[in-house]
């Protein structure tokens, strides 16, 4: 694959232009001594240049994900088998070299694997297991970090790795163009690896979901598709059917249209049908015709499109959005009118106004301190609440256990002879069984049940601080008008969260920041639906985590065997009762801690908006300060710098002018764009 040039020329031209405007304008901005603003714009320029358009792969194992990277690469990159392989994040990125970076995961997973490289062990070792650093392996080593130890013992298999993610670089074209792959665990290989493929789907530009033409649409695929995919705003997946060369030509159309029928409702881009095998046979031996036949082109091209177009635009119209905001309301708006009116005022007088300021700006840190630490302490004492919901939560589950195991009917069926492989099997049946009703339940609550009550909470806990910090800003506003002798600023301008995330930060705060321009309801309703997909998906993990067959089968195995002398159909039904009890067993065992976790994971996303408050008062009333402050050492060096400043004030403003003309260019160009 390789980016659309033509697209990829018009985003990256558009891509410097706003670079160099986010550039030239903090250097401008800085001669106003608008230090914070300009180091706000300094980061944004970085992100700009920075930004990469990361494609993750997603899919049940076998279904042909590592092929289908490869094939899009162009070269063998990755380790692919028929066999699950794939245990942690890859993040496959460009470099004039072949290398490879492995991350470790801090703390460590309580249960080591045995079969962990020596070299990794030894570095781990190293450094006392705990804050390890990355670690640089060769390339040709990435098998030994990547992939499941297949032959171990399947218990072996279940555990969690160590590795946070490795970074494999590769000299490719399409890499140097600005594109990460990212390959994800098995979305049925077990829940840990499942947690790892979902927490990466908010960071990716685009979705590819894998499926296989000759088991298409499987039931955990659909679950997956209906309830972490559309249930959370994914509409833009690409869903590419993978391996439809294996295909009966009499059955092909046929696969077509069952495709469109589940899966056209969940995505806004049409369905693919490839043969990655093929399309990387025929790239790496230069076979066009074969590369033709194997639909990797027609995907490829649409997938550039999608980046350079839809997600390119995107990328660039929010940063040129906040760039607008801070030209217009913080520094033609009110920065240069106020330093004008200050230098036109006498030092003697503009000292006076300042030190009569400066006792109403301490009591505005006070109570900004005061209100902080009221919404902290409503935080924490919903932890308690949060905590007892989510442990009911957990009791109610473990009620539901027995109804459905009993219910249940396995398909496998005890033998005359007991054997610990058979009761395995049958242990493992169940308890796939429990899982499926566990996750199928749990997503309605997550959805129907999670997500209200803490945006109920956000509400209540921000809700009461909006009157205080509109009385809080507009103080500020007073001030910086009576210290300056500039009484046109409008308060109300700016909606008030929007100017809250612009002070801290903008869009440097991430999602929470973002969230803040659509007004309190946006906050509260955008804030709660990330926290429990986010924190949700990890909980409902951690009680898939809880129900390992093989643990169980093994803490059972005596028991069933001795049950077996009793007949099959009396030894099913206490096999089930005894899977029964240990899985509730682990549910109450786990619902005090797990319960503890999700609720602290809750409060520290709303403790970040609340911290977000905090910076958002301290950099309005530091900038206030500055600016009065680097007038006033001006003016005691008497008219020539009085004259030198406002010379720089007026060149400052016809760069901005400049800029936003230039900005108004692009932003017009982007929503005409096409």
């Amino acid at each position: 694959m390789a980016l659309n040039q033509e697209q990829l020329t018009i985003f990256r031209v558009q891509k410097e232009r706003l670079g160099k405007m986010l550039s030239d304008a903090s250097e401008v901005i800085n001669e106003l001594n608008m230090t914070s603003a300009s180091e706000n714009l300094s980061k944004l320029s970085k992100k700009v240049e920075d930004d990469k358009f990361k494609i993750q792969i997603v899919g049940t194992f076998s279904n042909g994900k590592s092929t289908v990277i490869n094939a899009l690469l162009g070269e063998n990159v990755l380790p692919a088998y028929a066999l699950p392989t794939t245990a942690v994040i890859n993040e496959v990125k460009h470099s004039d070299s072949k290398g490879a970076i492995l991350y470790f995961r801090n703390p460590l997973p309580d249960n080591l694997p045995n079969s962990l490289s020596p070299k990794a062990l030894e570095h781990m070792k190293a450094h006392g297991m705990e804050n390890i650093p990355p670690l640089r392996v060769d390339y040709s080593e990435i098998e030994d970090y990547v992939v499941i130890p297949l032959g171990e013992d399947p218990k072996e298999m279940l555990l969690e790795s160590p590795y946070e993610k490795v970074e494999l670089f590769w000299p490719l074209p399409m890499l140097k163009e600005g594109v990460e792959i990212i390959d994800s665990p098995g979305l049925n290989e077990s829940e840990t690896r499942a947690h790892v493929t979902m927490d990466y789907l908010t960071k990716a530009d685009a979705i590819l979901f894998v499926l296989a033409a000759d088991k298409l649409c499987a039931q955990d695929e659909m679950h997956f598709i209906e309830n972490n995919l559309k249930e959370n705003g994914f509409t833009e997946p690409f869903f590419v059917v993978n391996k439809y060369d294996l295909i009966q030509e009499r059955e092909k159309e046929r696969v077509k249209k069952f495709a469109e029928l589940k899966l056209s409702n969940y995505s806004t881009n049409p369905i693919f049908f490839i043969s990655a095998q093929l399309g990387l046979d025929g790239q790496i031996n230069k076979d066009d015709k074969l590369y033709e036949t194997s639909q990797m082109g027609l995907f490829s091209d649409k997938l550039s499109e999608f980046l350079t177009k839809d997600k390119g635009k995107l990328k660039l119209s929010q940063p040129a959005r906040e760039l607008k905001r801070v030209l217009n309301n913080e520094v033609l708006y009110k920065a240069i009118p106020s330093q004008r009116t200050m230098l036109d005022s006498s030092l003697d007088e503009l000292k006076r106004r300042y030190d009569q300021a400066k006792p109403q700006l301490e009591t505005l840190k006070s109570n900004k301190a005061q209100l902080v630490s009221k919404l902290q302490l409503k935080i924490e004492q919903s932890k308690l609440e949060f905590k007892r919901f989510v442990n009911r939560n957990y009791l109610s589950l473990a009620d539901m256990i027995p109804g459905w195991i009993d219910e249940f009917q396995p398909e496998n069926k005890f033998s005359v002879i007991p054997t610990k492989k058979k009761s395995e099997i049958i242990v493992s049946e169940i308890t796939e069984y429990v899982s499926s009703k566990i996750q199928e339940q749990q997503n309605d609550w997550k959805k129907d049940v999670l997500q209200p009550i803490i945006e109920e909470k956000a509400n209540y806990i921000f809700d009461s601080a909006t009157q205080d910090l509109t009385k809080i800003f507009s103080e500020i506003d007073a001030i910086n008008a009576d210290i300056t002798g500039n009484h046109d600023i409008d308060p109300d301008s700016v909606p008030l969260w929007q100017r809250i995330a612009g002070a801290a930060g903008g869009l440097l705060l991430g999602d929470v920041g973002l969230a803040f321009s659509g007004g309190m309801n946006g906050l509260s309703k955008d804030l709660a639906k990330t926290a429990a997909f986010e924190i949700g998906a990890g909980f409902i993990l951690g009680i898939l985590g809880l129900l390992n067959p093989f643990t169980i089968a093994a803490i059972l195995l005596a028991a069933i065997i001795k049950s077996w002398k009793s007949g099959a159909s009396t030894a099913m039904k206490k096999t089930k009762s005894m899977v029964s009890d240990e899985i509730v067993k682990q549910l109450s065992n786990s619902a005090d801690e797990k319960s503890t976790q999700m609720a602290e994971s809750i409060c520290n996303k709303l403790s970040e908006v609340a911290d977000t408050i905090s910076s958002a008062v301290d950099n309005e009333i530091h900038q206030t300060e500055q600016q009065v402050e680097s007038i006033i050492e001006e003016m005691k060096k008497g008219q020539a710098n009085i004259d030198a400043r406002k010379s720089v004030i007026d060149s400052c403003e016809a760069k901005i002018k400049e800029i936003n003309t230039h900005l108004d260019e692009l932003t017009f160009e982007l929503l005409e764009q096409k």
